[in-house]
């Protein structure tokens, strides 16, 4: 963790100590849809014993948020570099939909799990700047380096055929430290307001300690965001 903010600040440092007025300083807010992408991720799945969800890994995306600062030089060939550092709250999905036995009582059970897993994210980044009739369009690529804070199945199922039977998990699921994903993101601004869009795609799975089975499962993420210039 310290290397990761000690890299932040050597990337930060830099733009000060050549042509400080293409400074920019951004705060910025962002949602989007965090989801697992290979053969170990399933988009259905159950709940077991009443206790953890079998795969918890889900195609599907779920709604997750973050916040950030980002440093970026732009230099008079508009070359950009800069890095962003700061809080993200992670949300994959699975859907519950499930036969079982409660007592000697057949039910159907249906619902949705959540894995929800927070990060410190460091994204070290170079890109372009364009300009489509005076509009100025930002084009980055870079590598997020996430510090996984925690990881947490949050699973709720209830019969549907039976009002009393209602099961739910809380189960820590960390089995990383870190993930690395590539990201590609574009940006434009109107004045000191603006906002972006970008897709992440993991290198490291996230079933990669698991004894048996398919052990692919990597994180994906489509993100929007809204950023205000401070500078």
């Amino acid at each position: 963790m310290k290397y990761t903010l000690l890299l932040f600040l050597f990337t930060a440092i830099i733009p000060f100590t050549l042509e400080a007025q293409q400074l920019q300083v951004h705060a910025n807010l962002n949602s989007g849809f965090y989801s697992f992408h290979g053969s170990g991720t399933e988009s259905l799945s159950r709940i077991n014993g009443a206790s953890y969800t079998n795969n918890p890994y889900g195609s599907k995306g779920g709604l997750s948020y973050g916040f950030s600062v980002d440093v970026k030089k732009i230099t008079t060939s508009k070359f950009i570099y800069g890095a962003d550092l700061g809080y993200e709250m992670l949300r994959s999905k699975v859907k519950l939909d499930y036969d079982d036995v409660i007592g000697d009582i057949a039910s159907h059970f249906a619902g949705r799990t959540y894995l929800n897993t927070s990060f410190i994210n460091l994204f070290p980044f170079l890109g372009r700047r364009l300009n489509e009739k005076g509009q100025p369009f930002d084009l980055i690529a870079g590598l997020d380096i996430g510090y996984v804070l925690s990881s947490k199945e949050d699973g709720d199922a209830k019969s549907t055929d039976n009002a009393q039977f209602h099961v739910e998990t809380s189960v820590d699921r960390k089995h990383l430290n870190t993930d690395f994903r590539p990201r590609i993101q574009l940006s434009t601004d109107f004045n000191r307001i603006g906002c972006y869009i970008g897709y992440s795609y993991g290198l490291k799975s996230y079933r990669g300690g698991y004894i048996g089975g398919s052990t692919e499962a990597y994180s994906r993420m489509f993100r929007l965001g809204l950023s205000y210039r401070l500078n």
